[in-house]
């Protein structure tokens, strides 16, 4: 074999792996989903007022377990709120509530604001606070009237396994 035959045959080596390397994702985006494919949550160690922040998907994710003075902050935010109902907000239809959640103790959202997505904070029983540009949202992630931002927090798609775990889903 000679020189050129050889450089020859690694040139297409290394053109055959760089294709399978470059095809990899659109095959994935082909291939069926597990049904149980998520990221389970482990809400046993988590008491009222506290939250907990999981990597899903490439994003942060708050699951917050909402205390009794968070409820009560959350009955007097409803007139100070620029979409009380979440009519304009990103949400599954499970969150078509007050509370924004499938159960009332438990609220789940992305942790990006939703107007410019830097990560907002935990403002105690109050709800979230994006400190880049003063954005406040109550206890279930709706943006108050004198916000920049113009949506309420988005809800991821989950679902409980039992009391005390929760499973995120693609969706």
């Amino acid at each position: 074999m000679n020189r050129r035959t050889l450089l020859t045959r690694i040139v297409q080596g290394f053109s055959v792996v760089g294709a399978g390397f470059l095809a990899y994702p659109f095959v994935k985006a082909f291939l069926p989903v597990a049904a149980n494919e998520g990221l389970e949550v482990d809400l046993s160690g988590l008491r009222p007022g506290e939250s907990k922040i999981v990597h899903w998907q490439g994003r942060n994710v708050f699951v917050l377990r909402r205390s009794r003075a968070t409820f009560r902050s959350l009955e007097e935010s409803g007139a100070n709120l620029k979409d009380p109902d979440s009519s304009a907000s990103t949400q599954p239809a499970f969150a078509r509530n007050p509370g924004r959640s499938r159960i009332p103790e438990i609220f789940v959202a992305y942790a990006n604001c939703t107007h410019l997505g830097c990560e907002v904070a935990l403002n105690g029983n109050k709800g979230f606070v994006y400190p880049c540009h003063d954005s406040r949202f109550d206890a279930a992630g709706r943006v108050f009237k004198d916000a920049i931002a113009s949506y309420n927090l988005q809800v991821p798609r989950y679902e409980l396994v039992s009391k005390r775990v929760l499973r995120l889903v693609r969706g």
